[in-house]
């Protein structure tokens, strides 16, 4: 199995980038991506820089899992928080191999 790594980057004016960030510690979303099976890391970050960039690191045990979280209802809850936000975002996939 290889683990699968997601970095997200969420751009936009620094107000609507720190509040999406905050209402998804916030709200408890966080931890129930945390508690999906298959989820290994699921960490939000900012810039040292500059505030108008924030990003979320995340690990998955398997594509299998990934999917299973893209299908759910977490993510269905972060797209309705993130709707509020004038914010884009980047995504880069990467697997690590054993």
């Amino acid at each position: 199995m290889a683990n699968v790594i997601i970095h997200c980057y969420y751009t936009g004016p620094e107000d609507a980038v720190c509040g999406f960030i905050e209402e998804m510690l916030d709200s408890g979303l966080r931890q129930e991506v945390l508690d999906e099976d298959g989820c290994l890391q699921y960490d939000y970050f900012f810039s040292a820089e500059d505030k108008t960039v924030g990003v979320l690191l995340e690990r998955w045990r398997d594509d299998t899992a990934l999917s299973k979280h893209a299908n759910g209802t977490p993510m269905a809850k972060l797209k309705e928080i993130k709707a509020r936000y004038d914010i884009e975002t980047r995504v880069e996939r990467y697997v690590l191999k054993e």
